[in-house]
């Protein structure tokens, strides 16, 4: 599966800065459009693989009903199939920045917490039904591609330095299906992606001046949950 990775940083200013934050940004993989559609069903399932259980997805919901679509228990009902995955919450190293880790892209590895990630939304995918299934089987057949790339960033000469303040990450994996249009497909596109199926990779970063992780859990799950439904 092949992605063009073209991170893009985008910076929210907070409403009110905590004294001990310097900022906040929202980094993607890759961007992408869904179709226009008068179907409103979505089916959302969120997990969190991650060191900091503390973040998670669960205003999701709400979010989405505030847009106008309803939430359905039963993917086969859905006309969209969520699939989330938090799967690194974390300080981030010299050698493995936010950006690096973003520009991996969906299911891209970078040690032994992305791959237990990528097993589980592979599996969230299967759970999803027929469609869920055949898209989150390219998630499970790279794993074995994916597992050496860890250390593909610590050798590069030009990995920042770790600054004095601190850099607080939340990453997630994000796969959305259209159900409909995965149906109606018999072919690969000329992407290798599978139509009606929508991919990225999302990063929420909190710059600290002394690490404050209880501090940085609320802002990192506002802007990855925002970033989730602004899709739609």
């Amino acid at each position: 599966m092949r992605y063009l990775v073209l991170p893009t940083v985008l910076c929210f200013p907070l409403l009110s800065y905590a004294g001990n934050i310097k900022d906040t940004d929202l980094i993607t993989s890759n961007t992408f459009f869904l179709p226009p559609s008068t179907a409103k069903t979505v089916f959302v399932q969120a997990r969190n693989s991650s060191d900091n259980q503390g973040v998670s997805l669960n205003d999701l919901g709400s979010r989405l009903t505030a847009k106008g679509y309803q939430i359905v228990q039963d993917p086969s009902t859905a006309h969209y199939v969520l699939l989330a995955n938090i799967v690194y919450c974390n300080v981030t190293r010299p050698e493995m920045p936010v950006e690096a880790m973003v520009a991996s892209g969906y299911g891209g590895g970078f040690g032994s917490t992305m791959m237990g990630g990528l097993h589980s939304l592979a599996g969230m995918a299967s759970m999803a039904g027929p469609q869920g299934a055949l898209a989150g089987t390219a998630a499970s057949m790279g794993l074995g591609a994916i597992e050496g790339i860890g250390n593909l960033f610590s050798s590069s000469p030009s990995a920042p330095k770790m600054p004095d303040d601190a850099n607080y990450a939340c990453v997630a994996d994000l796969q959305i299906t259209e159900q409909s249009a995965a149906e109606s497909a018999s072919a690969k596109s000329d992407t290798d992606r599978q139509p009606g199926v929508y991919q990225a990779r999302l990063a929420a970063d909190v710059h600290q001046k002394k690490l404050d992780e209880a501090e940085a859990t609320p802002l990192l799950q506002q802007r990855l949950s925002a970033a989730v439904a602004g899709n739609f």
